[in-house]
């Protein structure tokens, strides 16, 4: 989908399965550039599939997964996939499970 530019999947319960397909779908994204994942059941394997589509993104611009169940491990797997990205400018994670380490 190239008209796309914004979705809100937030409070649909979404798994890591989810984001590992949603992962998927950014990989080859060229059009979207906020999407919401907020209030789901998404972990730190969920946000480490995120981070790997990350990496090679150029169109998303936020993305918002507060509310989920991420820690420190999940923060630093997408911290790591954005020292490559220069195209996300917004990372939402507050209300999740990161403590001042992460």
């Amino acid at each position: 989908n190239t008209a796309l530019e914004r979705l809100n999947l937030g409070r649909n319960n979404i798994t890591d399965r989810g984001a590992g397909l949603l992962a998927e779908a950014l990989r080859v994204n060229t059009a979207l550039e906020k999407l919401w994942l907020q209030q789901n059941k998404i972990t730190d394997e969920g946000a480490g599939l995120l981070a790997d589509a990350l990496r090679g993104n150029t169109a998303l611009k936020k993305l918002g997964l507060e509310w989920n169940n991420i820690t420190d491990r999940g923060a630093g797997l997408l911290a790591d996939a954005l020292r490559g990205n220069t195209a996300l400018k917004k990372l939402d994670l507050g209300w999740n499970k990161i403590t001042d380490r992460g």
